[in-house]
């Protein structure tokens, strides 16, 4: 079984528990030598988005030892209260996963109380995830060609990424599916989904693997290759590692789903993966919506003790939430997947450059936003 992460006590193994594991620690590499010198990037500093901070050791362009901090900016959040107190907060730990973090949070509320949600939301929320992946995977390859220069080519993924926040706005209300989500149910109307501007994506993508210049800078840049990878990480190398096969909490299996698989465990394969993950989730999208109808909402009631957890595919890789009820009140607690990106990053740094980080950077998906935050 392969191992996904610690949360709480509880070291996460696919859908299994063992009691006793590591904690994440934010370092990698080694010191020594001659002539080696330490400097610190961030927290403030081009090129980062979020506050996190580096220590990077060199002996003049080759990073030799990293560390990273990522807790600059420490968010207090107590995710214990009402299930509809708690689920407001749940979906404003980072906007951009939104989707990812409210239904893995109210599946984990629905297997502790035995609530099997109806097929009908079950797809909605599938429509919900794969609109939520094609909008970061957007944004994530405009960030690789951003940086690589090329101005024209980013702000066509901008313009998409920006009709696909106005597509959920309009089925949704809300272009960061606030308010969407609830025990069995999902607040939207997918009939207004339109991806025709998505059309043209798959060439456009032909277009940017044929700038020589841009894929020089992802290929052999970035590369880790070790048995516990998740989300598009793994599946660039070679794995087939995705909560949406190997989880079972939505049924992405009557989709006739199967995860994209590429063998280059670099930038490149990151940004390849993401990239044909977009076209994928659209025909996902397609088949789900054939399946959701709408639905009005019934009031599901909090009561009783339990306990119950879950995980599901976010565009980053597995998020896990585990819950307990006692009476009407929950407590959550949960596991993002930039805890373990983070440490994938700094891995995959050791051996580069300095003017290759930004790219291997953006390639990993990571919000600072996730790690930072206390729920005790």
């Amino acid at each position: 079984m392969r191992f996904i992460g610690k949360l709480g006590n509880v070291c996460i193994y696919d859908d299994s528990q063992n009691e006793e594991c590591p904690d994440f620690e934010f370092h990698a590499g080694s010191s020594g030598g001659y002539g080696e010198f330490t400097f610190v990037y961030g927290p403030s500093a081009g090129g980062l988005l979020e506050s996190v901070q580096f220590k990077i050791r060199t002996s003049g362009e080759q990073i030799l030892e990293i560390h990273a901090d990522p807790y600059f900016k420490v968010r207090h959040i107590s995710l214990s209260g009402g299930i509809d107190d708690v689920a407001l907060k749940v979906e404003r730990i980072n906007a951009m996963f939104s989707a990812s973090h409210s239904i893995a949070f109210l599946l984990s509320v629905e297997r502790s109380l035995d609530e099997e949600p109806d097929y009908e939301t079950q797809m909605g929320r599938i429509v919900e995830l794969e609109l939520e992946r094609v909008r970061n995977h957007l944004y994530v390859l405009h960030k690789l060609v951003d940086t690589g220069a090329l101005g024209v080519a980013s702000y066509q993924l901008q313009a998409m990424q920006e009709a696909t926040n106005r597509v959920i706005g309009e089925a949704c209300g809300h272009r960061y599916f606030f308010g969407v989500n609830s025990l069995n149910h999902v607040e939207c109307n997918f009939e207004k989904v339109d991806l025709r501007y998505l059309k043209r994506f798959n060439s456009f993508l032909n277009d940017l693997l044929e700038n020589r210049i841009l894929i020089d800078r992802f290929q052999n840049n970035g590369k880790i290759d070790q048995d516990w990878l998740i989300g598009p990480t793994a599946r660039a190398s070679g794995r087939k590692y995705d909560a949406r096969y190997d989880s079972g909490s939505l049924p992405y299996k009557d989709l006739g789903f199967s995860p994209v698989i590429e063998r280059s465990p670099d930038v490149f394969g990151r940004f390849l993966v993401r990239g044909e993950e977009i076209m994928q989730s659209v025909d996902i999208i397609q088949e789900a919506m054939k399946k959701w109808k709408r639905k009005e909402r019934k009031e599901v009631k909090v009561k009783g003790t339990g306990e119950g957890m879950s995980r599901l595919e976010s565009p980053s890789g597995d998020m896990v939430y585990r819950v307990m009820i006692d009476g009407s009140k929950v407590k959550a607690s949960f596991l993002p997947p930039s805890k373990a990106n983070l440490l994938f990053f700094l891995k995959s740094v050791i051996g580069t450059i300095f003017t290759d980080f930004p790219f291997n950077w953006e390639s990993f998906g990571i919000w600072i936003s996730e790690i930072g935050v206390d729920t005790g």
